[in-house]
């Protein structure tokens, strides 16, 4: 008796495993990739930074202004008594 062997079947049973391997590996890949934190860690510290580079322009500003606002006001005063003497 002679067998025979169907090519077809064969054929779309290893596509079937091959599609399973490759979602098998997928869904792995994103597994691992949902647990890792080290992305979320170097988001933090650029938002954390970002925020207290922002704070140190607006306190600089601040300074600055108050700082001209007491030199002229300083200037004055030292004018006004040179004159007077």
């Amino acid at each position: 008796a002679r067998q025979t062997f169907d090519m077809g079947q064969d054929y779309k049973h290893s596509q079937k495993v091959v599609k399973k391997e490759c979602t098998m590996k997928f869904a792995l890949k994103m597994k691992r990739f949902s647990r890792d934190e080290d992305g979320a860690v170097t988001v933090d510290w650029v938002v954390l930074t970002a925020a207290i580079v922002g704070l140190a322009v607006v306190a600089f500003t601040t300074i600055e202004s108050g700082t001209k606002t007491l030199i002229t006001g300083i200037e004055t005063d030292l004018k006004t008594a040179a004159g007077t003497q």
